[in-house]
């Protein structure tokens, strides 16, 4: 298991508590609830954030969003830290989703194969994150590029898809290299398709 340097976490925990409307997260924001929870999301609900974030990840060589346990981490964070607009506006996001599949396949999103929520999903995606305008510089946070989207809580839900995943021990270990400590000064790294991220600074 990667354990992260202690002022890699805190940059992370603001990122998510950016991302989340809240003033600040605990060390324990990113960890997987221990034992029985009681879940925010209804039954339903989960089910779909389940489909959306396994449709955003799905298993390839390296392991998905549900392996790494994402929908649970994301509806602990919205039931414990969530500022109530952030939840509003998530839940918001993910109830067009769920329209979009109707309006397509006439069935939820959930109950769609695999192959038709990605068909789904890359069109609502395009169009969610359409650019309208400029983002203020002074407004820009997390993860954020440089325009404001046409579905602002679309982007947010992916955004935390797919940090949560990237810093949870299966995506960090599987997806991206961690060097404790960086060797010596490399001027090139030679890349393969079979290169992974660094989840730090990686070779200098």
């Amino acid at each position: 298991m990667i354990d992260l340097p202690e002022t890699d976490r805190r940059g992370i925990l603001a990122g998510f508590a950016a991302l989340l409307g809240a003033a600040a997260l605990p060390i324990e924001a990113l960890a997987a609830p221990a034992g029985k929870t009681t879940p925010f999301l209804p039954a339903p609900r989960f089910a779909l954030l389940s489909s959306v974030a396994d449709t955003m990840l799905p298993v390839t060589d390296t392991p998905g969003a549900l392996a790494a346990q994402v929908p649970v981490r994301l509806d602990a964070m919205l039931k414990n830290w969530a500022a109530s607009a952030t939840r509003a506006e998530i839940l918001a996001a993910l109830d067009r989703i769920d329209a979009s599949a109707k309006a397509a396949k006439g069935r939820s999103f959930a109950a769609l194969s695999a192959k038709e929520r990605e068909t789904v999903l890359r069109a609502h995606d395009a169009a969610a994150l359409k650019p309208t305008a400029p983002l203020d510089a002074n407004k820009a946070g997390f993860l954020q590029t440089g325009t404001v989207p046409t579905d602002a809580g679309y982007k947010r839900l992916k955004e935390l898809v797919i940090g949560l995943y990237y810093y949870s021990p299966t995506g960090s270990e599987h997806e991206l290299v961690y060097d404790h400590v960086p060797g010596p000064y490399q001027a090139s790294v030679k890349l393969t398709p079979k290169s992974r991220p660094f989840l730090g600074l990686g070779p200098f």
